[in-house]
């Protein structure tokens, strides 16, 4: 047994070092130098140091990576063949430190007597891969656009228009001026008790009907769900006293007043009567309206509903997540004939 043991340290010691990386390096004042390499299990680390230009080299340093120290020296100029046993295969850094203000010049060799013959061709090289990590997170608030549907009842009113051969003007006109971003509008016409009941009856309908999501709009009816292209149960009738109305413009409305020509956009003789419009849609606009009974008056139900888009802020917390991409050493896996470790 002693004959094989003694054998064996002649082998480990007396074999020829594999030499892993010498280099002559210029280390700039007030800085590090350092270099990176792989060691296997019961290596015998030989390392060389020399200063040729600048003067001592303030620390030397060889550490297991990242930060377990095995060696350091101080304002030293040569280290010749310290040898450090290797207790665990992995990387190893050898780092140099000038503290001065001007340069200096080094050399340094790095050597390793492998323990085994599996061993022997280890790969010293060190390898560079890039990760992702999630280093910390921090609440902030995010603010965003949101985009509300609203309903504007422009007007809602009955009024009472005089007949023709009344001492007054058996004519009326009021203006209505639509919201910003408006979309689409809608108005309804009705005349007497008749037309009053007409809208009612739609309204109750359409609350027995309507979808909670669009019920749940204020000032939702009829008319709003006209204008959206929805079922509005508006009805036209048939038989009744009627009015003729006109839809127009400022500069129209005074022409209608007077009694001159003009222009309009929607108009009508009805008993009752509805529509929905998608332009113009910005401005001030006129419901005009004429009783032509001769003795008789009559009340006018008018209602114009708009509805508009509306986009408001809303702030809420969140958690940013910090992710920085960083370069980590590794060892590639050492193959042998003999195995794998």
């Amino acid at each position: 047994m002693v004959m094989v043991m003694a054998a064996l340290s002649s082998w480990i010691y007396g074999q020829t070092p594999v030499n892993v990386y010498e280099s002559t390096v210029k280390i700039e004042k007030q800085s590090t130098h350092e270099y990176l390499c792989g060691l296997a299990e019961g290596d015998q680390l030989i390392f060389s140091f020399n200063a040729e230009k600048g003067g001592k080299m303030d620390h030397v340093e060889i550490l297991e990576y990242p930060s377990s120290t095995l060696f350091t020296d101080y304002k030293t100029s040569k280290i010749k063949q310290k040898t450090l046993t290797i207790h665990h295969t992995g990387i190893y850094l050898f780092r140099f430190t000038n503290q001065d203000p001007k340069e200096k010049v080094c050399r340094y060799t790095i050597q390793r007597m492998p323990a085994t013959d599996l061993t022997a061709r280890f790969n010293t090289t060190v390898y560079w891969k890039t990760i992702k990590d999630t280093v910390e997170y921090k609440n902030e608030t995010e603010t965003t656009l949101v985009t509300d549907t609203v309903v504007s009842n422009l007007t809602d009113k009955m009024v009472n228009i005089h007949a023709l051969l009344n001492f007054q003007s058996n004519k009326m006109a009021f203006s209505y001026i639509l919201p910003p971003q408006t979309i689409a509008y809608s108005y309804y016409i009705g005349v007497n008790q008749a037309g009053n009941k007409a809208f009612n009856d739609a309204t109750a309908s359409l609350l027995r009907s309507a979808s909670p999501l669009v019920s749940a709009i204020p000032g939702y009816g009829p008319l709003a769900a006209l204008a959206l292209n929805g079922t509005s149960f508006l009805t036209n009738l048939s038989g009744g006293e009627s009015v003729e109305y006109w839809i127009t413009d400022a500069k129209n409305a005074i022409l209608f007043q007077n009694g001159k020509p003009f222009k309009w956009i929607r108009q009508g003789n009805v008993v009752n009567d509805f529509s929905r419009l998608t332009a113009p849609l910005k401005g001030e606009y006129y419901v005009c309206l004429k009783n032509n009974n001769k003795l008789q008056s009559i009340d006018v139900t008018v209602k114009v509903t708009a509805v508009s888009l509306r986009q408001r802020k809303v702030s809420h917390p969140v958690k940013r997540y910090i992710v920085e991409t960083k370069q980590i050493p590794y060892l590639k896996q050492q193959i042998s004939g003999a195995g794998v470790f």
